[in-house]
């Protein structure tokens, strides 16, 4: 089957295709009998939470258990096995590939308002900015493909600079084919491909116009994510942020996929 969206087939249907998709990317492990869904079935739901734009995962999980599945497990249950998996998941929405291009960009992600932060408890946190004003919380770094599709993502404190985080990134640049890679002027360096500054003296030989409506592909793509939950919600713990970002980032990417076992 090719790229279905799975957001207006029937809820059992879609849950079907996703599961049994998902099946071969989860890894081994014993069946308990208090288990009463596979790990498939589990990521499964909680994707299709974020296809349908659910904000709260409680109400998602009531609605689909008193409406479609009545032998899902509990809540609690669920939560507890779904943090449990995030490794997994974040290794199953992105994938090293040999690539030619990819744009470059980050993502504020607050966990609180800014005025709170002086109250604010989250361990990991840090005070940033983005083009939106000062951030509390933390950053996701991505690279996306010319398609839009995310091939590589991390996250980090919001003070921790761009340009920082981009070589760190960049280790596993030639596990990807040593990519051109297109960022903002924040991203200034003989590494990434970036717009000529207004004062420059000496303009970048080797930026072009079309790398400009390049970058609006990442744009578009975090605009996505956004109106996907990525900030909907409260987080507490940073294993929680995570496992977040990971099902937002592969319902996006879902659309890039062939769903087939």
């Amino acid at each position: 089957m090719g790229r279905p969206d799975l957001s207006l087939l029937p809820l059992p249907e879609a849950f079907r295709l996703l599961a049994q998709w998902l099946m071969p990317h989860m890894p081994p492990k014993l069946i308990h009998p208090h288990e009463k869904i596979s790990d498939a079935e589990l990521v499964a739901v909680a994707v299709l939470q974020r296809l349908h734009k659910v904000p709260y995962f409680n109400r998602w999980w009531r609605l689909v258990k008193l409406n479609h599945f009545p032998q899902f497990p509990s809540e609690v249950q669920a939560r507890v096995r779904l943090k449990r998996l995030t490794p997994v998941i974040e290794g199953v929405c992105v994938e090293v590939q040999a690539l030619d291009f990819v744009v470059v960009d980050s993502e504020p992600l607050p966990v609180c308002t800014f005025k709170r932060a002086p109250r604010c408890k989250f361990r990991g946190a840090g005070h940033g900015f983005s083009t939106s004003g000062p951030v509390y919380g933390f950053k996701l770094h991505a690279w996306t493909m010319l398609n839009g599709r995310i091939a590589k993502y991390e996250i980090h404190p919001a003070n921790e600079h761009d340009f920082s985080v981009g070589c760190v990134m960049n280790r596993d640049w030639p596990a990807y084919s040593g990519p051109k890679q297109i960022g903002d002027k924040g991203y200034q360096s003989g590494t990434y491909l970036t717009p000529p500054k207004k004062n420059a003296k000496r303009p970048d030989p080797r930026w072009k116009k079309e790398y400009g409506v390049a970058r609006k592909i990442i744009e578009s793509t975090f605009s996505v994510l956004v109106g996907s939950g990525l900030r909907w919600g409260q987080v507490k713990t940073l294993e929680s942020l995570r496992l977040k970002v990971a099902l937002v980032v592969l319902a996006h990417n879902l659309k890039f996929l062939t769903l087939a076992p």
